[in-house]
């Protein structure tokens, strides 16, 4: 069957801009199949129509949708537009078990659907066999129930082969853990174990008076911010991650988890667990003020207005010698006198910064002096 002319001019970028803008807001006259098949070509691409299509898209009646869903599609584009875009449950379930759906457009929609249609996505062996990336993607998946995470570690092992079974067995232990309330649900979204990258590799490199340092801490129990120890379990645990998996962890874990890595010599590990969106600031003081960790930590804490506005946190960066020189003497007048007294003594923070601390607290006695 042909397609409208007008949606065939777009699809060929021959359509005037007027009228492309009226199609993709759906006010010319075409059949719901052909629209949608502009639509997915405006909006699956950044293009200038891309947030007029979207924003029409979104108003579409479900009913609309899901009575052209149901048959062919050719060329498919249309699903992954509504797999991407569009959250109802029965016309996801309607989309993921059209017999046009491609593996591809499955690999690319699942970090967008909701928790409830994942199983679907699941039950298509076809799919996931031909590509083994949506697997992964459906146990990285935020909202996957643990039953999912169980079946997919199973799936690798027993129909894929693609990991030991010593791997699947530690998995679908951390998973019960995990559901068990003993570990951070981020542990149940772990990535496979990879071979370390180029860039994680470089990250690592440190100098060797820094190594030292940490060789020293590592004699230490490890602490949060508020003095608790962290649990040997969960040592031992993370201690047997690979390093994509401790970065995942960074960025999504818990406190006890960040606990842990902020320690690490990785430098990406490091900064992804500063970014961590569930970072408090009793512990962005905490990690100012470590000497082993890496001055691109610092310069984050340092260019944050809202951690800066802490008193703690402004301290513990000026204190620590970690802290770059300039990132210092840019935060180092908000001191108290009484901190800024201990600054000027300290011979380990830099000569500058100490004499300028000095040169301040004379300024103020002298002030206070001659009124």
């Amino acid at each position: 069957m042909s397609m409208h002319p007008i949606v065939e001019r777009f699809l060929q970028g021959s359509l005037p801009e007027p009228m492309a803008m009226a199609l993709v807001g759906g006010s010319l006259p075409v059949p719901t199949m052909d629209l949608l098949q502009a639509l997915a070509h405006a909006c699956l691409t950044d293009t200038k129509y891309t947030q007029r299509g979207l924003d029409f898209f979104a108003t579409m009646p479900e009913s609309l949708l899901a009575g052209v869903l149901v048959d062919r599609l050719d060329p498919p584009a249309p699903l992954q537009l509504v797999l991407c875009h569009r959250k109802e449950p029965a016309l996801l379930e309607t989309t993921l078990l059209n017999p046009s759906l491609t593996a591809a457009i499955v690999e690319a929609s699942v970090p967008s659907l909701p928790g409830k249609v994942l199983e679907i996505v699941l039950n298509n062996q076809v799919l996931w066999m031909e590509r083994h990336r949506i697997l992964d993607l459906l146990e990285e998946h935020p909202e996957a129930e643990y039953v999912i995470k169980r079946r997919v570690n199973e799936f690798r092992f027993d129909v894929l082969r693609l990991i030991p079974e010593e791997v699947k067995r530690q998995r679908l232990e951390i998973i019960d853990e995990v559901e068990a309330g003993h570990l951070d649900r981020a542990w149940s979204e772990l990535p496979l174990p990879k071979e370390k990258s180029k860039e994680e590799a470089e990250a690592e490199v440190e100098s060797e008076e820094l190594a030292a340092e940490r060789r020293l801490l590592a004699q230490k129990p490890i602490l949060d911010d508020e003095g608790n120890e962290i649990t040997l379990t969960l040592t031992q645990r993370m201690m047997k991650l690979s390093t994509n998996q401790k970065i995942m962890l960074a960025i999504k874990g818990g406190k006890e988890e960040r606990a842990f890595l902020i320690r690490e010599s990785n430098r990406l590990i490091q900064v992804n667990v500063i970014r961590n969106g569930r970072i408090t600031e009793g512990e962005v003081a905490y990690i100012a003020n470590m000497r082993t960790v890496n001055e691109e930590v610092l310069r984050i804490i340092s260019n944050s207005r809202e951690w800066m506005k802490k008193y703690p946190i402004t301290k513990s960066l000026v204190m620590n010698p970690r802290t770059p020189l300039p990132v210092a003497m840019t935060h180092f007048k908000r001191l108290y006198e009484s901190d800024m007294k201990l600054l000027m003594k300290d011979r380990n923070v830099a000569e500058l910064l100490r004499r300028e601390a000095k040169r301040l607290v004379d300024m103020k006695a002298q002030g206070k002096q001659t009124s």
